[in-house]
């Protein structure tokens, strides 16, 4: 089939011969196809969204019967000389800076002895919007303040978790970054409302607002012109229903005064938490945090910075990275299904789509993409991924203690333990419950997933159900190999992180430790910012004499460093998600100390523990995939970063 390409500036249009009937159906195979018609109706071309991904596509469904014509083919070779500029820095290059290096010495001696955190900088200072997702631990927030001073950014909005709007960005601003003038927007509500207006007041020459990212909630609200209002399921009454009886929607944001005025940046830290998601402005289902982010977006001036920092923006699932995609070129990557056709395939069927449907028709449990080198080619102007390996290789691999499954003699290394008997009944006990259960059909999803995380609580420790409520206690296998780890490391001058997901067994580790003797600190939800800053101070001091912390693995994930006097890490049990596991060994695991890091993964033979492991393990296969890797050597040329800009 014959295919004749250009643009139009704002879309790509294609001329392709009906061919009794075919020319729609080859039309369809490239995604976003529409139909442009002229005011009469009369059907003129096709039309596609106006990016590589689309040229990509043409060339894939159409080989050598695609022609280009010379306006998409001049646009092509713009957009490939941008990409050949990024890719140096991806290699290395060396980057010419001009601001830092008279603004933040201080900033720009540090980063000399890791030149990649100056290619990283670089690399999103002329990419403009992208995601920096280098590991944890190799400095993305130092990357980040660089790229903002290089590319003249003057009003700056950072969004964060709230644990790291004074320990992380102001701290981080103040000490590396002195023309910056960060306002910390946190306390009361009147409190916050005065530093947002202090900031809008400030003259400059830059100045940087941080929040916690909750503070960007918005929502899409109906309103009735009657005042009529909606009951607890959002429910309208009857008369509201009238087709004549208009309702429109209005935005109510959690801090409105944040949607007031213009940025030159606006980055999201951590920006998963929000971001990592397949939902649009337009969906229902879309998050408040996801939603408000969009609207502040919009707000970013063209020639400004949108940087989304997340060493793990799919968290555990490829096709979540478009929401993160989306956030940072929204003229890119507009359509979620376009995006997962291209990448992953779809089933359209009258009432629903399905993504890369298994054998059964369900939707993939790990989505990988269709096309890998296409899906790489996508992704890399926007996304700059370093490992530790590549980027630190001084800094030694993290070593997993154990052994493999029997199945998966080459596969990862897991400590496997065999249940106390008291233990084990009871586990046996609670999976023939939920079996029951299951069977009879008597169980939701959400049932379903309660039944799990009982099983994963019970292949932890005994314990009793009281009521809903599961109740640790000895005796458990874990929390004996434990106590053998602390006797064999008497006399070791190293501390030891432990984290569990569940704070009651934190609890539970925590008074058995001190009740050997051995003092321990415990980080939960719960947990001040006090607190975790407490935390933080004495365990990474070597004279304090608490050689043990217990994290709750969500909790303790982000925005702490506990790096300084520990080697070990014990994972009490598996996380629901990869990315989640990634981010507590990252607390340990950082440039800022070369050191030798062992991490136990503790597994309880027989239980729900070995699904989840192979779970995990399937996960971070399918993500591997998400990291554009060097393709070339550096480039011998400097890269200068205002000069493309």
């Amino acid at each position: 089939m014959q295919a004749e390409i250009t643009t139009d500036g704002e879309k790509i249009l294609a001329r392709i011969p009906y061919a009794r009937g075919q020319g729609p159906e080859w039309a369809k195979q490239v995604p976003g196809a529409k139909q442009k018609r002229d005011k009469t109706g009369n059907f003129i071309c096709w039309s596609y969204p106006l990016t590589m991904d689309t040229c990509r596509s043409f060339r894939r469904v159409f080989g050598a019967g695609l022609t280009v014509r010379p306006a998409l083919s001049a646009w092509a070779r713009a957009a490939i000389a941008a990409g050949d500029a990024l890719e140096d820095l991806r290699a290395g290059a060396t980057a010419k800076f001009d601001r830092v290096p008279r603004e933040a010495p201080f900033l720009w001696a540090a980063m000399q002895d890791r030149k990649y955190q100056v290619a990283g900088a670089a690399f999103i200072a002329l990419a403009g919007q992208g995601i920096l997702g280098d590991e944890p631990g190799l400095g993305k927030t130092l990357q980040t303040l660089a790229a903002l001073i290089e590319a003249d950014c003057k009003t700056i909005l950072v969004t964060c978790p709230r644990t790291a709007t004074r320990s992380v960005w102001a701290r981080e601003t103040n000490r590396w970054a002195p023309t910056i003038a960060p306002f910390v927007a946190q306390g009361t509500r009147a409190q916050r409302e005065q530093v947002i207006q202090a900031f809008q007041d400030y003259p400059g020459p830059r100045k940087m607002l941080i929040i916690n990212t909750e503070m960007i909630r918005a929502q899409n609200v109906e309103v009735c012109p009657d005042g009529e209002m909606p009951d607890k399921k959002g429910n309208f009454p009857i008369e509201c229903r009238d087709p004549d009886h208009k309702h429109k929607k209005v935005i109510e944001a959690e801090y409105p005064e944040l949607f007031g005025f213009q940025l030159d940046a606006m980055v999201m830290d951590e920006s998963h938490n929000a971001l990592a998601s397949t939902y649009n402005t337009m969906s229902k289902h879309i998050t408040q945090w996801r939603f408000g982010a969009l609207l502040l977006r919009k707000n970013v001036l063209p020639e400004g910075l949108a940087i989304a920092l997340s060493g793990t923006p799919a968290r555990s699932n490829l096709t979540k990275l478009w929401g993160t995609l989306n956030w940072c070129r929204p003229d890119v990557f507009t359509s979620y299904w376009n995006w997962c056709a291209t990448h992953f395939g779809v089933i359209q069927g009258k009432f629903f789509r399905v993504v890369q449907p298994d054998e059964d028709g369900s939707p993939a449990k790990v989505p990988v993409p269709l096309y890998p080198e296409i899906w790489q080619d996508s992704l890399r102007p926007y996304y700059l991924s370093r490992t530790k390996q590549v980027a630190a290789p001084d800094l030694p691999p993290i070593m997993y203690t154990g052994t493999p499954a029997l199945e998966t003699p080459n596969g990862p290394n897991y400590v496997w333990l065999d249940m106390e008997d008291r233990q084990a009944r009871a586990y046996r006990q609670m999976k023939k419950l939920a079996e029951a259960r299951i069977i009879n059909g008597t169980l939701t999803a959400n049932g379903t997933l309660a039944e799990i995380t009982r099983l994963r609580q019970f292949a932890n420790t005994y314990g009793k159900m009281v009521g809903e409520d599961f109740r640790p206690a000895l005796p458990s296998n874990k929390v004996d190999w434990i106590l053998d780890l602390m006797e064999e490391r008497e006399g070791c001058d190293t501390k030891v992180v432990i984290a569990s997901n569940f704070s009651q067994t934190i609890s539970l580790l925590a008074q058995t430790l001190r009740a050997k003797k051995i003092k321990c600190l415990t980080l939960t939800g719960a947990t001040s910012d006090r607190g975790r800053e407490d935390l933080v101070r004495r365990f990474n001091d070597p004279d304090d004499d608490h050689m043990v912390a217990i994290i709750n693995t969500k909790a303790g994930g982000e925005a702490i460093t506990l790096d300084a006097v520990c080697d070990d890490l014990v994972l009490f049990d598996q996380p629901w998600k990869s990315d989640e596991e990634f981010q507590v060994v990252s607390r340990i695991h950082r440039v800022s100390r070369i050191h030798r890091v062992f991490v136990h993964r503790l597994v309880s033979w027989g239980t729900v523990d070995e699904w989840m492991a192979q779970n995990g393990e399937a996960q971070r296969k399918a993500l591997q995939s998400a990291k554009p890797s060097v393709r070339q050597k550096v480039a011998l040329d400097i890269v200068r970063i205002g000069d493309m800009r």
